[in-house]
């Protein structure tokens, strides 16, 4: 079983062709912002668009493809019914095309919720068996053009400001982990369309699918509350509110086990699969659990203080490793750590024979910023536990002590420092960090008793 964090796409990548500016020329910050209104109408769903520009092409930031199909997944859901546009697939972007001249003003489609897999993207909906859903703002980004041929030439997409909001007709909807009619400034995030029963005290909005085996839902219910509550008290408050957890269930016609999820800001999702999960066994609800404590870390190691840039992305991911291999070992106490770690071990040494860490996404390898990252995580944890501190700890001091929010791989060495972490390993980490050694007995002395 493996669980695949989705990668959001990087925004504002320099590129040969620039998107056509707003009329009178004004600059990025002063761009006056599109309107986009998603809605119930009777058993539609539509989406009205209001341009603050003048452009005859509106491309759609996030254009990802259907992960089976390999084809764009808009045409599948949307249809635009304003006259006089149409919707086309130009270079890698979904595209609003004018019959002639530029894009009217306000467009306005009729969609079918997509429920299905997109690669390296949100799925654009997420149905549960009982017919509520979650609905993803950020498809509804998008971006003014001058040409056919200035997209054509674009590989990343442009930033355009975009204020979304979302309303079911007076139904209850659940957004920020709050209950609504009407959910503003949607941005990249869901909205639940459906009521959610919570106490003023739950730590997470946790939304589990009716048609799940009864085992899962009874574990992810007791599980998920219990590993917010952990986490706050190790580390202190998030500062994402009230984060959702939805776990839908995709049923039984597949014979094995198939799971699947990802984050946004806010929200964690889970999508559970396969006639083998009809049965608990100890190997799926340890999975379940270690992802969900995976996830809920990045609301401290990741949303509430974060890497500085996606190289150093060691901070968070193995940050969030080690954290959820310790939450499931409080879970269960025969989770096997040592296992996990070792596997930690042969994967961060495989990684740094093709190169250093600080190299790993450019030969696309981030398996490496989770395996050595925790590996560095368990450092920090041996040099706190003589003082009964550990990892968490020392998440809780970058927390309070970084201003920005933003953690650069130099100060998080130096405050690993601080908190005990000797110049002899110090200096390994560095060594790994720039590939510069041989991993394996550099490993084995950091981690040395």
């Amino acid at each position: 079983m493996k669980f695949l964090p989705v990668l959001c796409l990087a925004l504002l990548a320099g590129c040969a062709s620039a998107p056509l500016k707003p009329g009178g020329g004004e600059t990025a910050a002063a761009k006056a912002a599109n309107e986009v209104l998603i809605f119930r109408d009777g058993d539609e769903w539509k989406a009205r668009f209001r341009f603050a520009a003048d452009a005859p092409l509106w491309a759609f930031e996030r254009s990802a493809l259907l992960r089976v199909e390999q084809l764009p997944w808009r045409p599948k859901s949307w249809e635009v019914i304003s006259p006089g546009v149409s919707l086309e697939r130009i270079g890698d972007f979904d595209v609003f095309v004018a019959a002639n001249g530029d894009v009217p003003r306000e467009v306005t489609i009729r969609f079918r919720p997509l429920a299905e897999d997109l690669v390296a993207d949100y799925d654009p909906a997420i149905r549960l068996s009982d017919g509520t859903l979650a609905l993803y703002g950020g498809h509804f980004n998008a971006f003014p053009m001058a040409s056919r041929e200035a997209i054509a030439a674009l590989r990343e997409p442009q930033e355009y400001p975009t204020h979304i909001a979302l309303t079911a007709a007076g139904a209850p909807l659940l957004f920020g982990g709050q209950r609504v009619t009407r959910a503003d400034d949607v941005g990249d995030n869901y909205v639940y369309v459906g009521d959610v029963t919570m106490s003023p005290d739950d730590p997470v909005a946790t939304i589990l699918d009716p048609g799940l085996p009864a085992w899962i839902s009874t574990r992810l219910r007791d599980f998920t509350p219990s590993v917010f509550r952990d986490f706050e008290t190790q580390m202190g408050p998030h500062k994402s509110g009230r984060p959702m957890v939805i776990a839908s269930w995709a049923g039984t016609d597949f014979g094995g086990v198939s799971t699947g999820g990802s984050v946004s800001p806010g929200m964690i999702t889970m999508r559970l699969e396969g006639k083998q999960l009809l049965k608990e066994t100890p190997g799926a609800l340890n999975q379940m659990r270690w992802f969900i404590a995976h996830e809920a870390a990045h609301f401290w190691l990741g949303q509430t203080v974060g890497y500085a840039t996606p190289d150093e992305a060691w901070i968070t991911e193995g940050g969030a490793d080690y954290l959820a291999m310790q939450a499931a070992v409080r879970a269960d106490a025969s989770y096997d750590a040592k296992a996990f770690m070792a596997e930690a071990r042969s994967d961060c040494i495989a990684a740094l024979a093709k190169g250093s860490l600080a190299e790993a996404r450019r030969r696309n390898d981030q398996r490496a910023y989770y395996a050595c990252g925790a590996l560095f995580a368990q450092a920090v944890d041996d040099a706190g536990r003589p003082r009964g501190k550990g990892f968490a700890d020392f998440v809780r001091g970058l927390i309070r002590d970084d201003a920005d929010g933003q953690v650069t791989g130099a100060e998080w060495l130096a405050a690993a420092r601080a908190f005990g972490v000797s110049g002899a390993r110090i200096g390994q980490i560095e060594a790994m960090v720039a590939g510069k050694l041989d991993a394996a007995p550099a490993i084995d002395a950091l981690l040395a008793d």
